[in-house]
């Protein structure tokens, strides 16, 4: 065995958007519609992108590859029609076509790498990601062969966990989620990774006047950041005040093992850099009998 017992998680994500762009024309169309640079990956190579509208407005979020007939978009559930129809809209005489190919995976993600390539003969469609830190791994699975997979990981001592298990260790490794943290509302610069997301040198594609204006102006006015939570484990969309004022709103909270609590969340201008400090709290009502109140900290932004 080449890994040790019990070093990886896995959870297993029944529901993915996974697109193929491919046709001679494919980096081009791409490279046109993402805020990353994807003309410099070579072969088998990976990097996190937007995918922005003409406003600079995030069409999509992904992690895109080159693999030998083009490329290939992997990110959360539910984006791949949209992201489709937006090439198709922007493809004219170019020969480029988006395949959407969500039914026919479905994917495990690793913490690290337990060299399923070497062992395992359900495919290796392994591809690095940054959704639970670095080292992370997705593994596309074909969706008919989901519990050979789970049954192979669970005899290398991997158990496989669920979707919520999932989100909460993301959460804690400081990862947002499309369809969660992220929409079609916001700019790329108010999601806080301009530097695993955005290139201010590949030139001129959709949106870019936007997303360029605002980094030499830093003007957006909330921004995705990282809470360290006191006092209770509040659920989403809790809002975060400070001196009577509304400065931020939950959008993912997580509890590590020693019982700390942690978040991710949008703060208001006020409250962008480390050690800003907000509150919370929630009354019972005839709806609810959920009391708490925290404190709350911004810890990295």
């Amino acid at each position: 065995m080449l890994f040790e017992m019990n070093t990886t998680q896995c959870y297993l994500l029944p529901h993915l958007s996974v697109l193929d762009l491919v046709g001679a024309d494919a980096d081009a169309i791409l490279n046109n519609l993402t805020t990353n640079h994807v003309l410099k990956l070579e072969m088998g190579q990976g990097c996190e992108s937007f995918v922005t509208d003409v406003r600079g407005k995030t069409v999509g979020h992904f992690n895109v590859y080159r693999h030998v007939d083009g490329f290939r978009l992997i990110g959360s559930s539910g984006q791949s029609e949209r992201v489709a129809a937006h090439v198709d809209r922007y493809t004219i005489r170019e020969d480029a076509k988006a395949e959407i190919l969500d039914s026919q995976f479905a994917g495990f993600v690793l913490s690290s790498n337990p060299f399923i390539e070497n062992q395992c003969d359900l495919g290796t469609e392994l591809f690095a990601v940054t959704w639970l830190g670095a080292g992370a791994q997705v593994w596309l699975v074909p969706n008919g062969r989901v519990s050979e997979a789970t049954a192979w990981l669970d005899s290398n001592g991997i158990a496989v966990a669920d979707v919520s298990a999932f989100h909460a260790a993301r959460t804690i490794a400081g990862y947002p989620w499309y369809g969660i943290e992220i929409d079609e509302s916001n700019l790329p610069q108010e999601i806080g990774r301009d530097a695993q997301t955005i290139s201010f040198t590949k030139g001129c594609y959709l949106g870019q006047e936007t997303v360029a204006r605002l980094d030499a102006m830093g003007q957006v006015q909330k921004k995705l950041v990282r809470w360290s939570i006191d006092g209770a484990v509040p659920p989403a969309q809790t809002k975060l005040e400070h001196e009577g004022k509304t400065v931020g709103r939950l959008t993912s909270v997580a509890q590590h093992d020693d019982g700390s609590v942690v978040a991710l969340g949008f703060a208001r201008r006020s409250h962008f850099d480390a050690g800003a400090v907000a509150s919370g709290e929630s009354a019972s009502s005839g709806t609810s009998n959920t009391d708490f109140s925290f404190t709350a900290q911004v810890i990295e932004s």
